[in-house]
């Protein structure tokens, strides 16, 4: 994948596209936010995966879904991800997540694209770049 993906310091404008972020933490969605928007990404946040349904559900629709897997709520990230699949299968999703043992977890599910918490800038991009296909 990093192959072909350019790096963040190449990546143009039109190269950008939009992101629903799914983070329950509001200090980590505001950074990672902040720094999706200064390589032009247009970001949507939702605090839980309810309420990014409600979103996808009310015409909200991202090039790519960003969702932290360790979320309060019926549905974590990882279950999100399972359910977009099945209810959208041309959305792309990206997974993130501090925790060791939810890594495999989001594997066995569905082997989704899993980002570690934190991950570089060019880790991150180069993820939603490369899932936006």
């Amino acid at each position: 994948m990093h192959d072909t993906v350019r790096s963040p310091d190449t990546a143009t404008p039109a190269e950008a596209r939009s992101v629903l972020l799914v983070e329950d933490n509001d200090e980590v969605a505001a950074a990672t936010g902040a720094l999706l928007r200064s390589f032009g990404w247009s970001v949507e946040h939702a605090g839980d995966a309810e309420t990014a349904l409600e979103m996808i559900d009310a015409g909200v629709v991202p090039d790519v879904v960003l969702a932290d897997i360790a979320m309060p709520g019926a549905f974590d990230g990882a279950q999100l991800a399972v359910h977009l699949r099945r209810t959208h299968p041309m959305l792309r999703v990206v997974l993130m997540t501090g925790y060791i043992t939810e890594v495999h977890r989001a594997s066995d599910e569905g082997g989704f694209l899993l980002l570690p918490k934190p991950c570089s800038t060019t880790e991150l991009v180069a993820a939603l770049v490369g899932a936006r296909g």
